[in-house]
């Protein structure tokens, strides 16, 4: 797990005892599971609905791709709605693949231009030596991100939630 000041302030703020029902709201996504096409991983659904863009290596592919805004899923909780959903992405990766890594998951909050409102982007890719979608120094962001690649870093975020609970 990687996050830079600006996301652990932002999960400092979050709810510990919020509790949701991600596979409910995300069951579309979820259900359509994982697609392998070209050496790249997509969630079916976000395939379906987004051309491929020329140029960019399979790592920015994927995350053009699997690239979904959790406010427009949920109105409340979206940091919690996106550490849910790639808990629920982690798990569908082994079911299918038979394998807990390989994956990483990447969660990014930022205010919405001339609004109160943030947007919580959420983005997956295939793990590539060499091939990173952040900087190896978050800190140069300045949206809060969130680097995740595996269960057990959710739950170790979930647990420091649970400790100021």
């Amino acid at each position: 797990m990687h996050a830079n000041e600006r996301m652990l302030r932002a999960l400092a703020r979050v709810s510990a005892r919020a509790v949701l029902h991600v596979a409910r709201r995300f069951a579309p996504v979820l259900d359509a599971g994982i697609v392998d096409e070209g050496g790249c991983a997509y969630l079916a659904y976000c395939r379906a609905r987004v051309a491929l863009p020329a140029g960019p290596n399979e790592t920015g592919r994927e995350c053009w791709v699997n690239s979904l805004h959790v406010e427009d899923w949920y109105r409340t909780h979206v940091l919690l709605a996106a550490l849910g959903f790639s808990d629920a992405v982690f798990a569908l990766w082994e079911k299918q693949h038979g394998r807990r890594d390989g994956l990483v998951c990447l969660i990014s909050k930022n205010r919405v231009a001339g609004s109160a409102r943030h947007a919580v982007v959420w983005k997956m890719h295939r793990h590539r030596p060499g091939q990173d979608w952040l900087a190896a120094d978050l800190s140069g962001y300045d949206d809060a991100v969130l680097e995740l690649t595996s269960c057990n870093d959710i739950t170790l975020v979930k647990e420091r939630l649970c400790l100021r609970a």
